[in-house]
């Protein structure tokens, strides 16, 4: 199988934060601010997130297509997944007490079954009443995440048994779902219409990750011209001011595909086309997973402060880290060899990068 390599010298873990931010600002400003800058929008982070996933996991997997690939993306996702989810059933216990989950366990424990296993986006109707009315709403990317890991070796071996286009094709048919579902998927099963379902699938948003695994399939060709991707936040801003419709659009996470296509580009230059600066820590993810049971915990209590909210944030996000996520990778087995090669010159047929 051909290896998947790139520098191991990025800002990616940096740029993942960013992203984790940004979607902080955004749910912070919307639910307990005064409305999110225009500015801020046209960043979103779960469609960056997507992009760089396809780019990682991908190359995790060609490189390592065993049990480690299985192994290291369930330490890096659940032992924190099990951590948030007590931090929301304990939301959920302050705004209900303690008696609600006497009268109502099976449902108190199938909601956490859910958010430990591959249900993220469960949400009872009995806790539409509780802080903004999802304990934590954010976490049916962590779905559509878990599906494409476990898509990921189907569309392997469908590049070496089938066609090599199998990541064009996909991303193609993907993107043609993600366009025309919303209106033509409607028909409805246990009161959601079909699109609501695959929306929480990387059936819809399988595109996005697809541009992560081409770009890692041409880096060769990428590398050389990353200098010119700044260029692409021309059209990015041409398109967020007048831009609509399927290529051109830009609202939350619905993006056109050239927008998403310049948006990809600015991602891979600030990742490889800059100096790259270490980050000693990574709290991207228990920032993401953690904003929004601390929003909600919030308004239990009767503090709706976004001031209060982002060092709170962060302080879950530190403790989830160095408590239980570095902990958790301490025992994940490398996947992606790293090389000295800079992103400043041109990357060799044999270069690999960081882990997956």
């Amino acid at each position: 199988m051909t290896k998947m390599r790139f520098p191991r010298a990025n800002n990616l873990e940096w740029l993942r934060l960013v992203f984790a931010m940004q979607v902080v600002l955004v749910h912070t400003t919307a639910h307990i601010g005064t409305g999110t800058p225009a500015w801020l929008a046209a960043f979103p982070g779960v469609p960056a997130f997507f992009f760089v996933s396809g780019f990682l996991i991908y190359a995790s997997y060609c490189n390592a297509p065993d049990r480690r690939y299985f192994e290291n993306r369930f330490l890096r996702l659940f032992p924190a997944l099990f951590l948030v989810a007590i931090g929301g059933l304990i939301v959920a216990l302050l705004a209900k007490g303690l008696p609600d989950l006497a009268a109502r366990p099976g449902l108190y424990f199938g909601w956490f079954f859910s958010q430990v296993t591959l249900g993220q986006a469960f949400n009872p109707a009995h806790f539409r009443d509780v802080g903004v009315g999802v304990i934590n709403g954010s976490l049916w990317t962590i779905t559509v995440e878990i599906l494409f890991y476990v898509a990921v070796p189907v569309i392997v071996w469908m590049e070496r048994n089938v066609t090599k286009h199998a990541v064009a094709l996909l991303s193609g048919a993907s993107f043609a779902i993600y366009v025309a579902g919303p209106a033509a998927l409607t028909f409805r099963l246990a009161g959601k219409g079909l699109y609501e379902y695959l929306a929480i699938t990387p059936i819809a948003w399988g595109w996005m990750f697809g541009f992560g695994m081409l770009a890692v399939k041409n880096w060769s060709r990428i590398a050389p011209n990353l200098k010119y991707f700044p260029i692409a936040l021309v059209p990015m801003v041409a398109m967020a001011l007048y831009g609509s419709g399927p290529l051109f659009n830009l609202s939350g996470e619905r993006m056109g595909l050239l927008y998403f296509a310049c948006y990809a580009g600015l991602i891979l230059y600030a990742a490889f086309g800059i100096r790259a600066f270490p980050l000693r820590f990574d709290i991207s993810y228990g920032t993401y997973v953690w904003h929004m049971p601390i929003i909600n915990l919030l308004i239990v209590m009767g503090f709706p402060d976004p001031a209060l909210a982002i060092p709170l944030v962060v302080a879950a996000a530190a403790v989830s880290w160095f408590c239980v996520e570095k902990p958790a990778l301490a025992l994940k087995r490398k996947s992606i060899k790293p090389v000295e090669d800079e992103v400043a010159r041109p990357p060799q047929p044999e270069m690999e990068g960081v882990r997956g």
